[in-house]
């Protein structure tokens, strides 16, 4: 089933016994039947008389449980809830912020920005498994509002660089936008330490062709990629009324992890939920 193309109300009405988010998960987990990730041994003893089953590899005895290794490992919360909040959070240009969250499945604020929290983190993961290959460009943008012309940079705004992988016709097929920290708070320029740490935790080693153009008064036709930066700006705007320096760059993850996924052509919930059920080292290529 294309959980992506359903409807807030068809998937809370498919996903509305813990029963059937149980089934979802395992078969999730598990598709070809539970392996033991001790020892990989393919028979298990399971015990259903608790909330979540668990299970007892018949070999070494290992015990695990359906949510050890996923986001939602010791949460009380329901897992219908998780399901709808990984639904509702993947919904293509819009996502969810905590208030609407809490309203639309019935927790509170902190348990809400908990979820959240813990969703980005692994966006933050597979953002760290894909480094950009290829033909390479790297352009400069600010998120905030312009508050000085001049080569100052005023505290509300935020120096951002945009890189992305590009295919044969120079258009951008993998997005990352990083917020550039400078050393001096009124700084208005990338400075080349900056570029260099942005090359070496971004791209991938072997890269060789490299396109950058970082100057802030370079004509926009020559900064290309400043046009994704200005739609993620709108996002963040639009859905969050503003994002400060603190956590900046995790709604910078997330917009390009739903970018990326978008141009691809890869549904983002079917995509997510992998990324929330497994550990960052059960996943080498999910884009």
């Amino acid at each position: 089933m294309d959980f992506s193309s359903l409807s807030y109300e068809q998937f809370h009405n498919y996903f509305s016994t813990e029963d059937t988010c149980i089934n979802f998960l395992i078969q999730t987990k598990w598709p070809e039947g539970f392996r033991c990730p001790h020892c990989e041994h393919r028979h298990a003893y399971v015990t259903t008389t608790r909330r979540l089953p668990l299970y007892e590899c018949s070999r070494c005895r290992f015990q695990v449980s359906l949510l050890s290794g996923t986001i939602m490992e010791g949460s009380r919360t329901e897992l219908r809830k998780w399901l709808l909040a990984i639904y509702l959070f993947s919904r293509t240009h819009i996502g969810t912020t905590a208030m609407e969250l809490s309203t639309l499945i019935k927790v509170t604020y902190k348990t809400a920005w908990l979820i959240l929290h813990k969703i980005r983190t692994s966006i933050l993961q597979a953002d760290n498994q894909c480094p950009l290959t290829g033909s390479v460009q790297i352009n400069s943008a600010i998120y905030g509002k312009p508050f000085n012309p001049t080569v100052h940079k005023h505290p509300q705004e935020h120096l951002l660089l945009v890189g992305s992988s590009l295919n044969d016709s120079s258009e951008p097929t993998h997005i990352k936008i990083k917020h550039v920290i400078p050393s001096h708070p009124t700084n208005k320029h990338i400075a080349k330490n900056d570029l260099a740490t942005f090359q070496k935790n971004h791209i991938e080693h072997t890269v060789k062709a490299i396109q950058t153009i970082t100057g802030f008064y370079t004509s926009k036709r020559q900064r290309p990629l400043l046009e994704i930066a200005k739609q993620a700006s709108t996002w963040m705007n639009t859905t969050f009324h503003g994002i400060g320096a603190r956590h900046l760059q995790s709604y910078l993850d997330e917009f390009c992890y739903r970018i990326n996924l978008t141009t691809s052509k890869i549904p983002v919930f079917e995509n997510l939920i992998k990324r929330c059920i497994f550990n960052s080292t059960a996943i080498t290529n999910l884009f």
